[in-house]
């Protein structure tokens, strides 16, 4: 562990670098974090279109690990998560029925990247819409590069947190041996949100969806937006909302179809899975995701240089989805502290 409070860069504020923000504050470092967007969060990420918003990425998040049921836990009292209480439907081709499951799954409120924002907190600094794309480390510091030509010094310990495709010519030059292990496939994924003022409604109190598991050429999974905690209602005169997501392998083949034929196609699938007749949307959005979720992830927490503080971390090198993102944090947290 380091001895000193050593001023750490973080690429990246998707969860895996705000998880990693984090431990490295609570152990007295200083920290300044990157991101190439406006905002936090990666894949918590939110849309709002007219009177309407959608959580767009990550619909929720479920536990498997102690320490992160821990976290939630304390997310929870801390105001900043709640528990989405729901009971899933599978929709396939024998129909619509409910999920056996009775897993316990979580929202940020009032929107998921409200949670982003509070970890987010915890740095010393947020350079946002800043792309670094390169990474030189003389004299024990490193210097970071943006591709405006900025350029940001004097950092002890560097984390990234990208997708491997992202991360690989940043580690080409200081670390090579770490850039050979971002040869990860990351799969894509079309999202498709609606709104309606009228919402649709299910003769069949059974098949009154609030989110799905769907086996469909097409879609994957489906959520109520408005259903989840803290969201804009119904019945307080806002529109009812949905957030689609198509399955990988049909993005894939389409990635480079024409928006339109896309967002028909998706729309078209919705009411068929749905067994609804088609409704006149008040607002729609579709958002491409490149790198959505890892295929086969490394499940070995965190990457780190042999001889640099630097440590490589994302859900791609733990396993899939928000908790994956956060362990991964945690692991790349530990190790760069090793090196410091």
């Amino acid at each position: 562990m380091g001895v000193f409070m050593a001023h750490i860069a973080i690429i990246g504020a998707g969860m895996a670098g705000l998880s990693a923000l984090q431990s490295l504050k609570q152990s007295g470092h200083q920290v300044t974090v990157f991101e190439k967007s406006r905002g936090s969060g990666g894949r918590l990420a939110t849309k709002k279109v007219g009177n309407a918003s959608w959580d767009m990425g990550a619909q929720f998040m479920r536990s498997h690990h102690s320490e992160f049921s821990k976290v939630l836990r304390q997310w929870e009292l801390d105001g900043w998560v709640k528990h989405w209480n729901f009971q899933p439907h599978v929709i396939d081709a024998d129909g619509i029925r409910r999920s056996a499951d009775d897993v316990e799954r979580f929202v940020g409120v009032s929107r998921m990247t409200a949670l982003s924002r509070k970890l987010l907190e915890a740095a010393d600094e947020f350079v946002a819409s800043t792309r670094i794309v390169d990474c030189q480390y003389h004299q024990g510091k490193w210097s970071l590069t943006a591709d405006d030509n900025r350029t940001f010094d004097g950092f002890d310990g560097l984390v990234i947190n990208t997708p491997p495709q992202q991360a690989k010519p940043l580690l080409q030059n200081p670390a090579p041996e770490l850039a050979q292990r971002c040869d990860v496939d990351m799969m894509p994924a079309w999202t498709l949100l609606l709104a309606f003022d009228q919402p649709l409604t299910s003769p069949n109190r059974e098949e009154d969806i609030k989110a799905a598991f769907v086996h469909h050429p097409i879609i994957d999974f489906i959520a109520q937006n408005s259903d989840k905690p803290e969201r804009d209602k119904p019945a307080d005169g806002s529109p009812q909302t949905w957030t689609i997501h198509a399955n990988h392998h049909w993005t894939r083949e389409h990635a480079e179809s024409p928006r339109e034929w896309v967002q028909q196609q998706m729309l078209d699938a919705f009411f068929e899975v749905m067994r609804q007749p088609v409704k006149v949307t008040s607002e729609i959005w579709l958002h491409r995701w490149l790198y959505a979720i890892v295929d086969q992830p490394l499940h070995c927490g965190a990457l780190q240089s042999a001889n640099l503080p630097l440590t490589v971390c994302g859900d791609w090198l733990e396993q899939g989805a928000i908790e994956g993102a956060w362990l991964s944090g945690q692991k790349a947290s530990q190790l760069l502290q090793q090196r410091l």
